[in-house]
């Protein structure tokens, strides 16, 4: 099986079932990746890192990086492509059906359903990055400050990486 159908079926099946956004898709994609053998958990978490510092949604610069790791420009295009075909694909037919059926109980009922299976999936990709990441007590001191930033005063995530960026810098 050539290399772009690998990434073009992985990152289309991640896109059908990576709701609740860019950090939903974060577990999904790690076990992809590890599975297939494409990259170390050490240089996942980097990208992670360079995803959440340029610009864009972190689903498609994840994508674009992990296919440019594994298949250069053609692998970069095909993931980046194949992950946001779903999305699309669903938004549009989502749309034409939304404002018809969203005040049914059964819709309702499908959205309360999925809140929590989100916030799940976004958990287990952070205490799965965490396990990497936070190896040591400057790393688990810069984990801590960030999330009570965010969490107590309203931190702007883009200030929290260029803090965490400055802070690498310094203490690394």
């Amino acid at each position: 099986m050539s290399i772009l159908f690998e990434l073009f079926y992985s990152f289309f099946t991640i896109g059908c079932f990576a709701f609740g956004g860019g950090y939903a898709i974060l577990s999904f994609l790690q076990q992809e990746v590890e599975r297939r053998g494409w990259m170390t958990t050490e240089r996942f978490v980097d990208f992670i890192a360079i995803s959440q510092s340029t610009p864009g949604p972190i689903a498609l610069n994840m994508a674009t990086f992990v296919g440019y790791e594994t298949g250069g420009i053609p692998g970069a295009l095909c993931a980046t492509v194949a992950v946001s075909m779903p999305g699309m694909i669903m938004m549009t037919l989502f749309a034409l059906f939304f404002f018809h059926f969203y005040e049914r109980p059964a819709t309702q009922a499908v959205f309360r359903g999925l809140r929590p299976a989100v916030v799940g999936l976004v958990a287990a990709a952070a205490w799965q990055i965490g396990r990497v990441a936070v190896v040591n007590p400057v790393a688990l001191a810069i984990t801590a400050v960030s999330i009570l930033l965010i969490a107590k005063w309203k931190i702007s995530p883009v200030l929290l990486v260029i803090g965490s960026a400055i802070a690498g810098i310094l203490f690394f």
